[in-house]
């Protein structure tokens, strides 16, 4: 027991609460952040030679499709002798985001003489591509994105229960020619069962 009472100083007491507390932390588990969920969770990014980068819109199952069909239908849904309607709309691609690229150029000129008198002009060009980064405050690299193109409609299906009606398939193409800019043999329209 004296042993005991000899090892028990302040600053051997004071150790070994600061280990005990140190354990405690230890074993308290972790919870991810929001940030921490959203850098995890981000969607993965598929780099082209082109120097763009398509990204799937796995957070959104319907995406820009699914919101344009939305709109489309509340918008058809509101004009005169189209009553209930369902809209499909197709895209030819995914999403792309433009990456930013820097390029640099340079060109030397050289006049060059032969010894019969003869002379050339030698012109060498050189120019690189290099992809601009942005770091964030955790130092992650990632490349800066200067627009992103969203996909061109490729076609546009409507069931409309006054699709039957010839007059109100023809205003409902026009009306998506004017939105989207396709062409009218792109575009069906039918009558709802």
């Amino acid at each position: 027991m004296k042993t005991w009472k000899k090892k028990l100083t302040k600053e051997n007491m004071a150790i070994m609460a600061l280990l005990g507390i140190l354990l405690m932390v230890i074993a308290i588990p972790v919870k991810k952040t929001e940030t921490q969920k959203d850098q995890t969770a981000a969607p993965e990014n598929k780099s082209t030679a082109s120097g763009t980068q398509e990204t799937e819109e796995e957070g959104n199952p319907g995406g820009y499709a699914g919101e344009l069909e939305e709109r489309l239908e509340s918008l058809l849904a509101s004009m005169e002798g189209v009553g209930n309607v369902k809209v499909m709309v197709t895209l030819d691609s995914s999403r792309e985001q433009v990456v930013e690229k820097d390029i640099p150029s340079t060109m030397d000129t050289t006049k060059e003489t032969d010894s019969t008198g003869g002379s050339r002009d030698v012109i060498n060009s050189r120019q690189e591509e290099t992809t601009v980064y942005v770091t964030d405050s955790a130092g992650n690299k990632t490349p800066y994105v200067s627009k992103i193109r969203e996909p061109s409609i490729e076609g546009v299906t409507v069931v409309a229960q006054g699709g039957g009606n010839a007059v109100i398939q023809k205003n409902i193409t026009e009306v998506i020619q004017a939105l989207f800019g396709i062409e009218a043999h792109k575009i069906k329209v039918v009558k709802m069962k």
